[in-house]
């Protein structure tokens, strides 16, 4: 069994629904936040900035510390310590941490394809032709009125990512069936026009059979 250094992190993205009140009583400010299920959470973000503390009062609520020096809340993101079939968005962290971690099978060919969906064509020395260029996406001008130029740009980064991956796995015999990419599905795009992002969920099966949804948020 073969495994890989843990470079690229995926986490489930867990539903906010509510953001009812500061708790009565406790200093630092810390805000009550509701959920369909939080009981997972392993990290909460307010305007990018990780809280100092945070508690799993019950699944459906998190108390969680203001970070200091902010002043208004634009965004609430809370982690979850899970990577799942059915997640909504994924939080993608770009990191090895203080605790590596190894990973195989399906969440192997989770990272490879993650990694190579997001390259640019041209970053790499070793292959200029290599990457699906989906990152690039995220800073173009776009405009949801009209949605198929997105869809049409997306569908293709993940087909030629799909089509680079097996054919570089070809000549790599030794490679298990559970980490051999059979194919790459879009599964659905969500588009929001308050927060100026798309979500991008994909499906990804193996050779062996088995499967797993990657969501990307750009």
């Amino acid at each position: 069994m073969a495994y890989q250094l843990e470079v690229i992190r995926l986490r489930d993205l867990l539903m906010v629904q509510a953001i009812p009140r500061f708790v009565p009583g406790l200093l630092p400010s810390t805000l009550e936040i509701k959920g369909t299920d939080l009981s997972s959470a392993l990290r909460v973000i307010i305007n990018d900035v990780d809280v100092p503390e945070f508690m799993v009062v019950d699944k459906q609520t998190v108390y969680a510390q203001l970070p200091a020096d902010i002043a208004s809340i634009r965004t609430i993101e809370v982690v979850s310590s899970k990577f799942t079939r059915n997640v909504l968005t994924s939080k993608i962290s770009y990191e090895v941490g203080n605790k590596t971690q190894r990973v195989n099978g399906i969440m192997k060919l989770v990272q490879l394809f993650t990694k190579w969906v997001l390259q640019s064509p041209g970053s790499d020395i070793f292959d200029m032709s290599r990457g699906g260029g989906l990152q690039e996406m995220a800073g173009r001008v776009m405009t949801t009125k009209d949605m198929q130029p997105i869809y049409a740009s997306i569908t293709r980064s993940i087909e030629t990512t799909s089509n680079q991956i097996r054919a570089a796995q070809s000549s790599q015999g030794a490679l298990p069936l559970d980490e051999r990419l059979l194919s790459a599905t879009l599964v659905d795009l969500t588009t929001y026009d308050k927060q100026m992002e798309a979500r991008v969920r994909v499906r990804l099966e193996s050779m062996a059979g088995a499967d797993a949804l990657t969501a990307l948020q750009l």
